[in-house]
């Protein structure tokens, strides 16, 4: 079952996976809603039940370097407090790579995607 969890931003679980579908990853961070997403992220992320995660972007077309600056910076961080083995990116064109590349946590892998079937099943796969 899908959760709003604010405004652009809904959250479900699949095959013991956590999905955060993001709908503009700039909007969400200009209005506050992409900090409210990653303080669930960090509860639901570190449960130990959990080992991968799937976040989907729909709309990457104004990504930039702040964005990115951001990714690199705490989205990182949250991979490393959490203890996740996995996260796939889900967005369209060069965008996915770019923000996969950016989480550089370690010990925990990223992958960028197009589709979202198969970032689930290599979240899943860990």
């Amino acid at each position: 079952m899908q959760s709003q969890l604010s405004d652009g931003i809904t959250y479900e679980t699949e095959q013991g996976v956590g999905i955060w579908t993001i709908d503009s990853l700039t909007e969400t961070m200009e209005s506050g809603a992409l900090d409210e997403a990653e303080s669930h992220f960090r509860e639901a992320a570190g449960d130990p039940a959990m080992n991968g995660c799937v976040v989907v972007i729909r709309d990457t077309s104004d990504v930039g370097p702040d964005v990115l600056d951001r990714v690199n910076d705490n989205w990182t961080t949250l991979g490393e407090e959490t203890g996740i083995d996995r996260t796939a990116y889900v967005s369209d064109g060069i965008a996915k790579m770019a923000i996969s590349s950016k989480n550089e946590a370690e010990g925990m892998e990223s992958k960028g995607f197009t589709d979202r079937e198969q970032a689930l099943s290599w979240a899943a796969s860990v």
